[in-house]
């Protein structure tokens, strides 16, 4: 009697988290990752959920907007104790029942020289390092050298500079103790100046840097 072989045919099936074939048995799970559905094992269930994908059957909007409201709820308590100023270090200060008041920006105070060639030196250096040489430079490209002159104001700490050309002009204000220089103002007509200008005792280069007259 012919033995009568009985054959099966059986397709192994490939968890797209893990890569491995399921074993006969085995079952895989469902899920949708957008429009495309994917086989996962058991065991990487929990990876596909983290990745996104919304089992076979779930509620992908449900799912959706559950992610949605976790966001909106962490970013709503963030923003809130930014907008209460709960930084580590206020919520310490509250806890000691310290004052929440911001505190004075820092502002370093620097010795100024009693001379006042020392004073004018320290200006122009002030000047030269700060980005208004620039300014100077590109109109010096356009009108040639300006008249320039260095001299202390009203105030013994803060020495005024004035760069002229016959079409502008500007003045620059030297903070000898914050060590900082600012544009005060500037204009198109040397009548705009005082009538009387003092002899130029200083001169710029064609990079706008100030040099002292000897």
């Amino acid at each position: 009697m012919a033995t009568r072989q009985l054959q099966t045919s059986y397709e192994p099936v490939m968890c797209e988290i893990c890569r491995r074939s399921l074993l006969r048995g085995e079952h895989a799970a469902s899920f949708r990752d957008g429009s495309v559905l994917r086989n996962v094992c058991e065991l990487c269930t929990a990876r596909a959920l983290g990745e996104g994908w919304v089992r076979e059957g779930a509620s992908i909007a449900g799912a959706a907007q559950t992610r949605t409201v976790r966001a909106r709820s962490l970013v709503g308590r963030l923003r809130a104790r930014l907008e209460d100023g709960h930084s580590p270090a206020s919520a310490e200060r509250e806890r000691s029942g310290e004052p929440l008041e911001p505190s004075p920006p820092e502002r370093h105070v620097h010795a100024v020289p009693t001379d006042q060639r020392g004073q004018l030196a320290r200006a122009v250096a002030l000047f030269n390092s700060s980005e208004h040489p620039k300014t100077v430079a590109g109109v010096i490209r356009s009108l040639g050298a300006p008249y320039v002159h260095v001299g202390p104001l009203h105030d013994e700490v803060v020495v005024e500079v004035l760069v002229a050309w016959e079409l502008c002009w500007y003045r620059f204000d030297a903070d000898l103790e914050g060590d900082i220089v600012h544009r005060h103002a500037q204009g198109y007509e040397l009548t705009e100046l005082d009538s009387d200008l003092a002899e130029a005792n200083a001169a710029a280069d064609p990079d706008g840097r100030l040099v002292l007259a000897v």
